[in-house]
């Protein structure tokens, strides 16, 4: 059976947006969340702007910042959700903007992945391996201090000094990496 669509055929711009807002779909509507708390609210304005964005694909230039243009979209769209619903705004059109103009970079998953990484090898190797069984075992400081010969209190302390470690080192390594 053959059909009309050549298999071929390089995507329109607004499919390869549409692609990109699915891929970058949970930076958005978190972003979209942030700035609108009713859940259905911001389901309506990340359908608008999943809308706004297929019709201005042709404005979005590739290999700039997606999120920042969808998000820039989303912000507008958040705005014009207030004004139609003619009622008070949980924040002001200035911390609105300001949000937007901090949305976080495209790649920062995976530069917090990459950066936790690099932390979890400089952990001493009981730490690791602490938080191995709290994380990915699930057992329980009880659990934990049975099989390591500690106390729950030495292993609860021994688990918060891991996890200020990794907060501070992954921190830094952020900041090493703008």
């Amino acid at each position: 059976m053959m059909t009309d669509d050549a298999p071929d055929s390089p995507p329109t711009a607004a499919e390869q947006v549409q692609m990109l807002f699915v891929r970058h779909e949970g930076a958005i509507r978190a972003f979209v969340r942030a700035l609108q708390p009713s859940l259905t609210d911001a389901d309506d304005v990340l359908q608008e702007t999943f809308l706004t964005v297929s019709r201005k694909a042709s404005s979005f230039e590739p290999g700039t910042h997606f999120v920042a243009w969808a998000c820039g979209i989303a912000r507008l769209k958040v705005l014009e959700h207030h004004r139609r619903q003619r009622r008070a705004t949980v924040l002001s059109e200035a911390a609105i903007i300001a949000l937007a103009d901090d949305a976080p970079p495209e790649n920062m998953t995976q530069m917090r992945e990459a950066a936790l990484g690099r932390c979890l090898e400089k952990l001493a190797p009981k730490a690791r391996d602490l938080l191995w069984r709290r994380y990915s075992s699930r057992q329980s400081s009880e659990e934990m201090a049975e099989g390591s010969g500690m106390t729950s209190t030495a292993v609860r302390v021994a688990l918060s000094k891991a996890r200020a470690f990794l907060r501070d080192c992954v921190s830094a390594e952020l900041h090493k990496a703008t």
